[in-house]
């Protein structure tokens, strides 16, 4: 192979890096973007709310977005199957996000911090969990899917990259099991509120 060749391969790589790093964020902007323009500004405040309880709770960030997104005290509830698929569309983007960028993502200022921290939990979590180390993929999807203490999509997506796991089945595992976290947390919630109703 050439130098020519070799500039070409080179090129070729870095533009690839660079969208796998611009995808994920043009992806949530634009959802961002959407919910701004066409949805009513009491929904789109009460997603809002949601994603700052997601994101503002270090452990059980989905638990606290759905108390956020079904509790009546907040406004309007919003509906079960709309809320689980907005939390699993965050978490998929998430993940997306760290399977592909998890070596420049601990380089992006503030970012970086939230990642490291998260991959220290990761860490904790493959010597905590060693089952889900052994069952791969299934293990990813389990460990991904039951709140536990150092659980959830940004772990989830990191600790499937550090046992081996390619980025694509990484993510997979990701988002099954977020799908059934937030599913199951859901209507845990509902029969709850019910109950006490």
């Amino acid at each position: 192979m050439n130098v020519k060749e070799k500039m070409k391969m080179v090129t070729q790589m870095k533009k690839i890096a660079f969208a796998k790093l611009i995808i994920p964020s043009c992806i949530a902007v634009a959802a961002m973007l959407f919910f701004w323009f066409f949805i009513e500004q009491e929904v789109y405040a009460r997603y809002a709310a949601v994603v700052t309880a997601y994101f503002g709770t270090p452990l059980f960030g989905t638990e606290a977005a759905i108390f956020v997104g079904l509790h009546p005290e907040f406004g309007i509830p919003l509906p079960p199957e709309a809320l689980i698929a907005f939390i699993l569309f965050v978490d998929s983007v998430i993940s997306l996000f760290l399977v592909w960028n998890l070596d420049y993502a601990r380089k992006i200022p503030y970012i970086g911090k939230l990642v490291v921290r998260a991959e220290e939990s990761g860490e904790k979590a493959i010597r905590k969990y060693k089952w889900a180390k052994r069952l791969g993929f299934i293990g990813l999807v389990i460990f991904v899917m039951i709140p536990l203490q150092y659980t959830g999509a940004a772990v989830g997506s990191i600790v499937g990259r550090l046992i081996g796991m390619t980025p694509l089945m990484t993510w997979l595992a990701v988002v099954v099991g977020s799908f059934f976290r937030s599913t199951l947390v859901t209507f845990i919630y509902i029969g709850a509120l019910s109950f006490c109703n």
